[in-house]
């Protein structure tokens, strides 16, 4: 069971999991120093709310409402309990910034950020790297320790893990088991990991015309060989075989690899549909080589199948996410890791907050909204393996391996401390010093 740890907000309440009470800090401040008060919460979630402003959060406020008590409450009324609430306050509905900047910033507000945490923005160059310099009106008295924070755009692994080793920078962090294995192996730095939900995979989009043929999608699934994809791309990792990592109390499991009956439904999608051959479009990030390597060996694995092209479509990450908010692409691969389960209904729910590929299974969703409204831990995990279950089965988002989040540290680097959030791991840095 998760604990939520106040930070901003004293506490976040709730007697039936429908009528929830945010209790604010007294006397927080905004680095611009406007007062993080009732107001700024309430604003910032009616930007979020607002259609035009095309928030990905946005679906996170179906069905809430909130009203500002007082300067430091907010009294949240949702349509259903939803137990799972508190984890929206480390997600999309947690970031907060200043109303005032906010206004002010107008359409550059994207790159003039101005919050209540323990830095503040001082420069930042986009795909290369942002300084942050310490907050010095940060609410937490002789915090943070450091002085400033720089965080370096550095896309191939092999690369972050030379400027490792060669002093360029202090910290690296990756996905990969097998850097995690060598850097503990040479022993020169810290190791922190914490496993993740989700991992790199492909994701299908249910609402392309072609992608919501069943015998297409399982053909494609049957060609699939992850067991490769993990042994050349992801060595010392192991081959997810379905979705969550299972006890062995079900039977959730991927299709299996079979080029024979992937012939045999794409041979019956083209029979059905009076076509000689498909082309089917792969997006994928441009300028990662994990990426880059996996997209090459999926094409070379799909185009087994007699008749299946499969086009690569390599994009830069600001277009790319735009095509994935848009329901722009076919198969796309991607990452998609988080710390909390309650993201698989951001996911996987047909009106989650995060389903862009347009899936919906009632199962999923009647499991899923257990998951939420059921106060019950035994109910809540026979839910998540109904989740499991379906998700193995209709692979909307097929992942290679179950991936672990890993943080390589010089040891002079003291007093990093793990956040798990919605989006996988974050590294706290406001109790982190050097020691010289």
């Amino acid at each position: 069971t998760e604990k939520f740890v106040p930070y901003l907000a004293e506490s976040f309440e709730s007697a039936d999991g429908q009528n929830w009470t945010l209790k604010l800090r007294e006397r927080v401040t905004f680095s611009d120093g406007t007062p993080f008060d009732a107001a700024a919460v309430a604003f910032n979630w009616d930007r979020i709310k607002n259609p035009q402003t095309l928030s990905p959060s946005a679906r996170a406020t179906d069905g809430m409402t909130w009203r500002v008590v007082d300067p430091r409450t907010v009294s949240v009324t949702l349509e259903s309990p939803n137990y799972q609430l508190p984890w929206q306050l480390v997600k999309g509905l947690g970031a907060i910034g200043s109303p005032t900047a906010i206004e002010a910033a107008g359409t550059e507000v994207g790159s003039k950020p101005v919050g209540a945490g323990p830095f503040v923005l001082a420069k930042w160059t986009r795909n290369s790297q942002m300084e942050l310099t310490r907050n010095p009106t940060y609410f937490e008295a002789g915090l943070p320790y450091l002085d400033g924070l720089t965080t370096k755009v550095i896309n191939s692994d092999d690369q972050r893990l030379n400027a490792l080793r060669s002093g360029e920078i202090d910290i690296d962090t990756s996905m990969l088991t097998k850097d995690a294995e060598t850097v503990a192996d040479e022993g020169a730095f810290d190791v922190y990991d914490t496993p993740l939900v989700g991992g790199n995979g492909v994701m299908f989009n249910f609402e392309d015309p072609a992608i919501q043929d069943q015998s297409l999608r399982q053909a494609i699934l049957h060609a699939i060989d992850g067991a490769q994809i993990v042994d050349a791309v992801f060595p010392g990792g192991s081959q997810a075989d379905s979705f969550l990592n299972s006890d062995g109390s079900s039977d959730a499991a991927y299709p299996e690899l079979d080029l024979k009956e992937a012939q045999r439904l794409f041979d019956d999608y083209l029979k059905r549909t009076g076509k000689t051959g498909e082309t089917i479009s792969l997006m994928t990030y441009a300028g990662f080589p994990v990426m880059e390597q996996t997209s090459q060996l999926l094409q070379a694995q799909l185009q087994q199948i007699k008749g299946l092209t499969l086009q690569l479509d390599p994009l830069d990450a600001p277009t790319l996410l735009q095509r994935k908010r848009q329901g722009e692409y076919q198969i796309m691969a991607t990452s998609n890791i988080s710390a909390d389960l309650d993201t698989l209904y951001d996911l996987f729910h047909s009106k989650g907050s995060l389903n862009t590929m347009g899936y919906s299974n009632p199962k999923v969703d009647e499991a899923l909204q257990i998951t939420r409204t059921s106060e019950n831990p035994d109910e809540v995990t026979k839910a998540y393996q109904v989740v499991n279950d379906e998700l193995s089965k209709d692979a909307p988002f097929r992942i290679w391996q179950h991936n672990s989040g890993y943080l390589f540290a010089d040891d002079r680097v003291q007093g990093i401390s793990i956040v798990p959030t919605g989006a996988g791991p974050a590294w706290d840095w406001e109790q982190a010093w050097l020691d010289d």
